[in-house]
């Protein structure tokens, strides 16, 4: 086995710097998000109405990002977005009421321009035969770092309030987020020999070659491939649908503080972290195809049991076992991505379909992020709209349809996604 030094160098350890940073600062304010939108004014339903907006900027800009990520200098195009998304976090910091944080999570779809860049560089990074064990660092590391985030963040909204607490944790993400974009611009590498530039190209016709680049990558998906874009979209459409009202149910129907849930949060992190790393050694060893179909099948038990929790402990319990499945899906998800698109495709692949990812969103923020691609905007959005309305209905309701959601999930990764079958060194 490589050791973990001769792994975690050059692209893979400036990620993982930058992303346990990231850690520290804005993965603090994510949970209590909806929190801050009720408290400048809003609903349980405009909570939905906030989030399906991030992805909605997200669904045009998506085959642009993937196209120049395999065509441009990843580095330069994920700096800049870097730069532009810590200039956003300010429209947060100030926000009068919850319609302009509307209108800063439509505009944060521009973050969007970051991810193939960044999924694809990290996929060229790390060795073939070791992609669960980089995953799992990259994942790992910061998580480590952390996984106070979220007890610091209950913490500041208990004692200074939610707006004044937010508003601090806000400043601070803006802050951290220039630091990051600076180290990246300095310090990563594109060692890519595939890139074909985008020279004499006017931004008309980068536009529309990315779209027509959509359709035939679509066109390209092999039989897997394609099921497996149906379990994300799946997922994708779940995790908007319950993941804003973790908080929310916990809080106003179990009764917990908001303390209790920072810690409960806290002590997910510090399990997810503690089996990323094993989690990449079991994915290597038995495949990431198997360990998706155990995990999917594992989370429905702690989605049905979530609303019928009483009390802090049982809570605990209950989102510690969420938080254990999600530590394999996590690194699973994304090596099943890895291993199964060709290197010179990966940038529009990714920006199709995302990084892979399968995950169990508690720390709410919003549908968006790495693992989401051009294709699974259009579930995101469905998911957060009508999480608001579902649960004003039954608070109750979005677990259980999520529950039942994750079971057919694995059916498909079980029976239906057969291993690719595909040279990855051509397209």
């Amino acid at each position: 086995m490589r050791s973990i030094r001769e792994v975690m160098k050059g692209n893979l350890l400036v990620f993982t710097i930058g992303d346990a940073i990231r850690q520290l600062s804005m993965f603090i304010t994510f949970p209590y998000f909806s929190l801050y939108v009720i408290a400048l004014g809003g609903s349980p339903a405009h909570i939905g109405i906030v989030n399906s907006l991030r992805p909605v900027l997200s669904l045009f800009i998506y085959p642009i990002a993937g196209y120049l990520s395999d065509r441009y200098n990843r580095v330069r195009v994920l700096t800049t977005t870097s730069y532009l998304t810590a200039v956003l976090w300010l429209v947060f910091l100030f926000a009068p009421d919850w319609r302009v944080l509307a209108i800063g999570n439509f505009f944060m779809g521009a973050v969007t321009f970051y991810f193939p860049a960044a999924n694809s560089l990290m996929a060229d990074s790390i060795p073939e035969d070791h992609r669960g064990t980089g995953y799992s660092l990259w994942y790992g590391i910061p998580g480590a770092i952390g996984v106070f985030s979220p007890f610091i963040g209950g913490y500041l909204v208990t004692t200074w309030g939610v707006i004044r607490g937010m508003r601090f944790l806000y400043a601070l993400t803006f802050m951290t987020s220039i630091g990051i974009a600076t180290m990246n611009l300095r310090n990563l590498k594109d060692n890519s020999s595939k890139q074909e530039g985008t020279r004499g190209e006017s931004i008309l016709r980068i536009v529309i070659n990315s779209y027509r680049d959509v359709v035939a990558v679509l066109r390209w998906f092999p039989r897997n491939l394609r099921y497996y874009s149906a379990v994300l979209a799946i997922s994708f459409f779940c995790n908007n649908l319950v993941g804003s009202y973790w908080v929310i149910y916990a809080i106003d129907v179990i009764g917990l503080e908001k303390l209790q849930w920072g810690t409960v949060l806290l002590m997910t992190s510090v399990v997810n972290v503690s089996l990323l790393y094993p989690a990449g050694i079991i994915v290597d060893r038995i495949g990431a195809r198997r360990v998706l179909t155990l995990a999917l099948l594992a989370s429905s038990i702690s989605l049905f049991l979530f609303p019928f929790s009483r009390g802090f402990w049982e809570v605990a319990l209950i989102v510690v076992l969420g938080s254990t499945v999600s530590a394999f899906l996590n690194i699973g998800a994304p090596a099943y991505m890895a291993e199964s698109v060709p290197q010179k495709m990966r940038g529009r692949v990714m920006a199709a379909i995302g990084q892979g990812g399968l995950f169990i969103n508690m720390r709410g923020g919003g549908g968006g992020g790495p693992a989401m691609g051009a294709i699974l905007t259009i579930p995101a959005i469905l998911g957060s709209l009508l999480g608001g309305f579902i649960y004003q209905v039954s608070p109750q309701l979005p677990w259980f349809f999520m529950g039942t959601a994750m079971i057919v999930c694995a059916m498909i990764t079980a029976f239906v996604m057969n291993p690719l079958k595909v040279d990855l060194a051509t397209d």
